[in-house]
């Protein structure tokens, strides 16, 4: 699997509700799955989702790859030391200038100011500290658990879907993060990622449908990205309020 790929995978379940990207994106990942278009209609399809591909680019850039390199990708949806190399004053100015800006910038300038010691451009950070880009999802605890990246062991196999104990967000006096049981689709408009997959395994979750199957290391390193940005957020006292 390339990189544009494994970031077409996570981008499809907020792109097929209506929240980023464009409505023909789905075609090409049906055409490329179907071998009728290739990982090049897939990178042109990424660059119109406008918060993903800046964020896509801040780690690039700050590592010397390409946006679609695997590394950047799995380093922005999982989770790897590639998000190290972003230094706050970079962070700061990729706030300002490539995510929010024009009718944000009084949004962008107060994110900076307070932005939380120790946090990285890992996706959690685009939904537990950003909180979401545009007006497009209602910001409640239920959309951030949605959004953010899960994990989960899978219970049970039916042909549609997976029973899983999932790793989901949640809130007390913070974010935090417990054991919960949940279906999660295993297919969506005609699409499935998974073929293999059985009792035992570890999934990530976004929007309620299965997109991976995770490795050992991807299973850490997601936790460990996840739990580093929840507690840089929590300490700053940035969650505050939003159990209310």
């Amino acid at each position: 699997m390339e990189g544009a790929e494994l970031a077409s995978l996570y981008a499809f379940p907020p792109n097929l509700r209506g929240y980023c990207g464009t409505c023909g994106f789905i075609r090409t990942l049906k055409g490329f799955r179907s071998g009728q278009a290739g990982t090049d209609a897939l990178a042109s399809g990424l660059k119109r989702f406008p918060a993903h591909y800046s964020y896509l680019s801040l780690i690039a850039r700050e590592s010397g790859l390409g946006p679609f390199d695997m590394e950047v990708v799995r380093a922005f949806w999982t989770g790897n030391q590639l998000l190290e190399a972003v230094r706050p004053i970079r962070l700061r100015r990729f706030i300002r200038r490539d995510l929010l800006g024009g009718k944000q910038a009084l949004r962008a300038r107060r994110m900076c100011e307070l932005l939380p010691e120790g946090i990285l451009p890992h996706h959690s950070f685009n939904v537990l500290y950003v909180n979401f880009v545009s007006n497009a999802v209602p910001r409640t605890i239920r959309n951030f658990d949605s959004c953010c990246i899960t994990w989960g062991n899978v219970l049970s196999v039916s042909p549609g879907s997976l029973s899983v104990m999932r790793n989901s967000i949640s809130y007390d006096c913070g974010f935090t993060i417990m054991r919960k049981k949940s279906k999660v689709a295993l297919e969506r408009d005609g699409l499935r990622f998974l073929d293999e997959v059985k009792k035992g395994d570890v999934v990530s979750v976004h929007w309620g449908m299965a997109v991976e199957k995770l490795s050992r290391k991807n299973e850490r390193l997601l936790e460990e990205y996840t739990l580093k940005n929840i507690r840089a957020i929590n300490e700053s006292g940035a969650a505050a309020g939003w159990g209310r």
